[in-house]
């Protein structure tokens, strides 16, 4: 059993974690979007997102969702930094693949 389980976390902790897993979420839900957009791009012939960012989206989720989860089970700073990389990772995304 992991040293973190059942032991109480602050509010801020308890916070930002909670965010981190809204985003991985979010994020599993932005992949199954794209997934079904290229097969329906696909079947109709007209252009799609394309299987480089579909692909990259789901590997992108998978880890976020990953993170999450492992930080909600590691003590102190390793749990933190899992926390915001999941932050960190939303980010990127979000930047490299819909704001550029």
């Amino acid at each position: 059993m992991s040293p973190a389980i059942g032991r109480r976390n602050s509010l801020a902790r308890r916070l930002l974690s909670g965010v981190a897993g809204s985003l991985a979420a979010g994020m599993a839900v932005l992949a199954l979007a794209m997934v079904i957009a290229q097969v329906y791009a696909g079947a109709t012939g007209i252009p799609g997102p394309g299987v480089a960012e579909v692909v990259g989206h789901l590997v992108v989720a998978a880890v976020m969702v990953v993170l999450q989860q492992r930080s909600d089970h590691e003590p102190g700073r390793i749990g933190l930094a899992m926390i915001f990389g999941v932050y960190v990772i939303a980010a990127a995304t979000l930047w490299f693949w819909w704001w550029s």
